[in-house]
């Protein structure tokens, strides 16, 4: 289990109801019940986020940037920044919350803000209740593509920004891959067809980080790596099911269990089903 993860399931009084975590271990996402407690708080590279969902009373939270005493009601968030130690003292409450390693997780846009008046109040902000809902609830669905929950904690990260008053981070510039790389990455892609591969295989295979990888690829051809994956594994599978194999074969030999799924994955890239395809 990754580090961050491992550290929150250590630090919870009882088994977690739920986690998800990111490919690289930077991003937990969780949901689960805490007993009233109190006691230390704060990490020196670990910004916390919690919603709550049900429960709350009076939360009170000492750090070096101030103190936060409020009632904490449902559809309000509280922040722990990085470095922020102290004391608090929680009501029994319901969380969905997210935890980033802001050590690991290097390739932040911008970097992380520095918004200490953050974590003096308690928040209610729509966008960040959407984002977290809807990672949770595509996570149960396991529709989770690569790269989804790193994408959904820079989307917090900047929102956190703006509730801050901070103006919007100007997007990074990322160089395109090179034709040469775009080559080995399509022949790498080509051998391991048949095998699951994520966003960390795909850029291992160039030595490069997967968030600066995903920027990268997304320059070069205007698509995210899962996008661009699904994409070539179909070129493959137009020229395969005219040359005589079966949807079955090709869905197998694309690395699709459900053919169901290939053909559902095929029609939305191609257009028209595999079937139909073949006999075009």
């Amino acid at each position: 289990m990754p580090a961050l993860a491992d550290q929150l399931h250590r630090e919870a009084a009882q088994p977690m109801e739920g986690t998800v975590t990111s490919e690289d271990g930077s991003v937990v996402l969780l949901r689960h019940g805490f007993q009233a407690s109190e006691g230390a708080m704060g990490h020196p590279h670990q910004l916390r986020l919690g919603l709550l969902l049900a429960g709350g009373g009076n939360l009170y939270q000492r750090t070096s940037a101030g103190v936060l005493q409020a009632p904490w009601h449902p559809g309000q968030f509280n922040v722990v920044l990085p470095g922020d130690h102290g004391h608090y003292a929680s009501p029994a409450v319901e969380l969905l919350g997210m935890a980033i390693d802001t050590a690991q997780w290097r390739d932040a846009p911008g970097g992380f803000p520095d918004v200490p008046s953050l974590s003096l109040r308690l928040h209610r902000d729509p966008v960040i209740a959407s984002v977290l809902h809807a990672l949770w609830s595509s996570a149960q669905v396991d529709a989770c593509v690569p790269g989804f929950l790193q994408y959904g904690a820079e989307v917090v990260v900047r929102r956190l920004a703006q509730l801050a008053g901070h103006p919007p981070a100007r997007p990074r510039m990322a160089a395109p891959l090179s034709s040469r790389q775009l080559r080995q990455l399509q022949g790498f892609i080509e051998e391991h067809r048949s095998q699951p591969l994520d966003v960390a295989a795909l850029a291992g295979v160039l030595g490069m980080e997967p968030t600066t990888f995903s920027r990268a690829l997304r320059a070069a051809t205007g698509m995210p790596p899962y996008t661009y994956l699904t994409q070539r594994r179909m070129q493959w599978a137009q020229q395969a099911l005219q040359g005589g194999l079966s949807v079955t074969e090709v869905a197998m030999a694309c690395g699709y269990a459900n053919p169901s799924k290939f053909s559902a994955a095929f029609r939305r890239v191609v257009g028209v089903s595999p079937s139909a395809w073949s006999r075009h």
